[in-house]
This record gives C-alpha cells, sequence and structure tokens, in this order.
C-alpha cells in the first residue's frame, strides 16, 4: 500500500532584490510557527462522532454518512444502510443498518462512508464502536475501515465480528497509513470481494468514537 509522507510547507513573501544583493538568512520564526501548528495536545475525553440516534442521517456533529457502490448501474451488487430500533446499543435509540451484497459476476465492493469534523488524529489513541453480525440474514467476520483525510487513506482488516454486540477499540496506530494523516475527515467501511467471509449479509454498528489514551 503506498504511503505519502504529509509535509508542512510555510510560505514567506519578500520584495524585489537587487540581483546584485547578498543572499537573506531564511528567517528562523516561520519554521518555529509552523512546528507549534503540528503540536496537538491529547484529548481528555472521548469524540462521540455517531451514536447513530440523530434522524436525516447525521452525525452528532450534524455531518451526512450513507452507502456507496463501486457499480450503481450493477444490480447485482449493493449496499444499504438505515437505522433500526430493533439492534442498538444501550437501553434505548437506534443503531445501524448495513446491508451489502458483493456476488457479482463483475468485481464487485461497496460500503458505507462517513464526513469526520477534521479529527485531529494526534489527540486521541484509539476509534471505538460496537458491532454485531445478524445471525438470521448471514454476515462477514471480516471487513475493511478506512480513515481518509483529503490526500491519503489509512486502512485496518477487522476481523472476529460476532452474532451478538461487541465493542471493539482500535489503536489508531493499528491502520496501516495512518502516519501520514493529520486530521481525518471521513471514515468508510469496505465489502469487497476478496475481503468478506460471506459475500452476502447485513451487520450492525454503533456508538462511533474517538477515544484518548488510556
Amino acid at each position: 500500500m503506498a504511503r505519502v509522507a504529509g509535509l508542512a510547507v510555510v510560505a514567506s513573501g519578500c520584495g524585489s532584490l537587487s540581483p546584485f544583493a547578498a543572499p537573506l538568512e531564511w528567517p528562523s520564526f516561520p519554521i518555529e510557527r509552523a512546528q507549534e501548528q503540528e503540536s496537538v495536545s491529547p484529548a481528555r475525553a472521548p469524540e462521540v462522532i455517531a451514536d447513530f440516534d440523530r434522524p436525516g442521517h447525521r452525525t452528532n456533529a450534524g455531518l451526512p454518512y450513507g452507502a456507496w457502490n463501486s457499480d450503481p448501474g450493477d444490480p447485482t451488487q449493493f449496499c444499504r444502510v438505515r437505522l433500526v430500533d430493533a439492534e442498538h446499543m444501550g437501553p434505548s435509540g437506534f443503531g445501524l443498518m448495513i446491508e451489502y451484497d458483493v456476488e457479482s459476476p463483475n468485481p464487485a465492493y461497496n460500503g458505507f462512508w462517513m464526513k469526520l469534523p477534521d479529527v485531529p488524529l494526534a489527540a486521541f489513541d484509539a476509534l471505538s464502536f460496537a458491532v454485531k453480525g445478524d445471525a438470521q440474514r448471514g454476515f462477514t467476520r471480516r471487513l475493511r475501515l478506512e480513515l481518509k483525510d483529503r490526500s491519503h487513506v489509512a486502512r485496518f482488516q477487522l476481523e472476529n465480528i460476532e452474532p451478538e454486540w461487541k465493542i471493539v477499540r482500535v489503536p489508531l496506530r493499528a491502520f496501516d497509513g495512518i502516519e501520514a494523516l493529520r486530521a481525518a475527515t471521513e471514515f468508510v467501511i469496505v465489502f469487497d470481494e476478496e475481503t468478506v467471509t460471506e459475500k452476502v449479509g447485513t451487520v450492525y454498528f454503533d456508538d462511533l468514537v474517538f477515544e484518548p489514551a488510556l
């Protein structure tokens, strides 16, 4: 997988100079300022991204989420999402139901996307969520998670999904390529025919949270 190192670029303006003028020393203050901008204080409390209890497919910050399909014109593959009150964590509320199908004669992959409020990853230690598979409908025990910024993608393969709710805590350092990301702008779940253990199924998610260090 490609890894692209992030670069901090500091611009400095200057007036017109004589071609015979002595070269100027690069001022130290822009470099110091760039270092200050890259320093992020550790978070003291979890940041709840989505408890899926809000109407209109919106996160707790009011940002959208939904399903995506690699080939919307292929009826043999799809992903659909909706909120359900029959499956959720806690005594009340809703959970996110994700139905997927990658059983197709064509290359097939699809999933779920969610916009994030520019989460500063250096401030957090882990991503946690609740997940379960639907025993009656069938489900994959393995899928891929992605965190993205506007130029980079970090990936983690989630294993051992079970037919009962469980809370998963994934250290951010476990995402391949995470060192290139500064602020995460999107969270993605991917179902693809090479990764899933069942090509047609249903999984449930709830309570997506960025966690501070323990």
